[in-house]
């Protein structure tokens, strides 16, 4: 099927979700552009050592065949795949994408979007390379990019003493210098060891008064009845995870207290089983403590904490890294206009979508992070990109059968976790 306007659909990033719906694009006959640097955050904001908290089977990116996965690419390289119990490393997930797109979407063009505006019946685009644009539909898929959240506690901090996980390459440079990391999610620990493991003076500070750890995978086949009440999904076991893994379309439609809510909430802060025994008892951790006020003092910072039971106490250190997650805020968007802002339907700061990952501009598309509100917390997770993909690109290219359309909207075709 070739695409009947002139004007080609743009999609902005060039990261999971970015590629993906390029390549289900592509494999349409859909004219497009994407612009982006290919996988730039994995390459550059994800420090050197760092695995993936997803097991393996649910490491992927997605094209129309489901063709091309990271066990694929493991088996053509040489490199260990494990369905579970094999920590994926960052440095091969991201060669991985980078080898999905050469392959896929090989008309990535490394150039940065500078600003969105739109029209009646068309969206103009920037490019830093000078060149503007029309574009007949556009799809937002910048993932982490410029979600960054930084606690309102530390903001005032100067970049020499704060920096957030999710801004550092290179953790090496802290070699004999204290270092305060705050969170207590797989970003945090993560990052705490890595710090511990590169001679740092590292502690810990978690908000919660225990940290949770994924459990072990169960590499035993398990009986019919487990396997109903604790089903397996990409994003864990449990019903729950089950329901956000295959049926976002069925989350669409939940009363939006009760999806926000549950974006919230579900699959929050918890370690990943293999990095365990690099965090117990290996560096100090505050439980139950979180920061009240952060001041500079000379070349390093005063944290006024409080602890268990309203317990107030004070620490200086080095250098403070924020862990503190990700949070997708429509202004922090550096290309949006300001018209396109002021035309956009939001709540919490997140796009409203119609059950297309359409916005109300016509036309315009919003995944990943900013989609999560709408369709449920597999749309922080890789495995969102499946289901993101196949659903925008089939409103994209229209026409297709009413039959087509229902069961789009029901399970993930993703390549899953199954039982062994």
């Amino acid at each position: 099927m070739v695409y009947p306007e002139n004007r080609p659909v743009a999609v902005i990033g060039a990261g999971p979700y970015g590629l993906s719906v390029a390549a289900h694009l592509r494999s349409q006959g859909v004219n497009f552009r994407i612009f982006g640097t290919p996988m730039y955050h994995w390459l550059e904001h994800m420090p050197k050592g760092m695995f993936l908290k997803s097991e393996g089977c649910a490491s992927n990116l997605f094209d129309p065949m489901d063709g091309y996965t990271l066990k694929q690419y493991c088996a053509e390289k040489g490199l260990p795949y494990a369905q579970y119990g094999a920590p994926v490393s960052v440095e091969a997930f991201t060669q991985y994408g980078l080898s999905f797109q050469r392959r896929l979407v090989p008309t990535v063009e490394n150039v940065m979007v500078t600003a969105l505006r739109g029209s009646s019946a068309t969206f103009e685009l920037r490019l830093a390379s000078g060149e503007t644009l029309q574009a007949s539909k556009v799809v937002i898929a910048t993932g982490m990019s410029n979600t960054e959240y930084i606690p309102a506690a530390l903001a005032q901090l100067p970049p020499e003493l704060l920096s957030h996980s999710g801004s550092h390459r290179e953790l090496c440079g802290f070699k004999g210098r204290d270092v305060t990391v705050l969170g207590g999610g797989q970003s945090a620990l993560e990052t705490a060891a890595l710090l511990h493991e590169a001679g740092a003076e590292v502690r810990l500070l978690v908000r919660r008064p225990s940290i949770v750890w994924n459990g072990t995978p169960n590499l035993r086949r398990r009986s019919f009845g487990d396997r109903i009440r604790h089903p397996m999904s990409n994003l864990g076991p449990g019903l729950g995870p089950w329901v956000y893994s295959n049926a976002p379309m069925l989350f669409c439609y939940l009363p939006r207290r009760l999806r926000i809510a549950r974006v919230q909430n579900a699959l929050g802060p918890a370690g990943a089983w293999w990095l365990r025994d690099r965090v117990v008892g290996r560096f100090p951790i505050m439980l139950s403590h979180f920061v009240q006020k952060a001041e500079t003092r000379g070349e390093r910072v005063l944290l006024q904490l409080q602890g268990p039971g309203g317990v107030l106490r004070q620490i200086t250190t080095n250098h403070v890294i924020a862990a503190t997650g990700y949070r997708f805020d429509l202004g922090s968007l550096p290309f949006l206009s300001e018209h396109v802002l002021s035309q956009l339907g939001s709540v919490q700061q997140t796009p409203v979508l119609s059950p297309n990952f359409e916005s109300s501009i016509p036309g315009l598309y919003f995944t990943g992070l900013a989609s999560a509100n709408q369709f449920g917390p597999a749309m922080r997770f890789l495995h969102g990109a499946d289901y993101t993909a196949r659903r925008v690109c089939r409103h994209i290219v229209g026409g297709a059968s009413r039959f087509a359309l229902l069961l789009s909207a029901g399970l993930s075709r993703a390549p899953m976790c199954e039982e062994n």
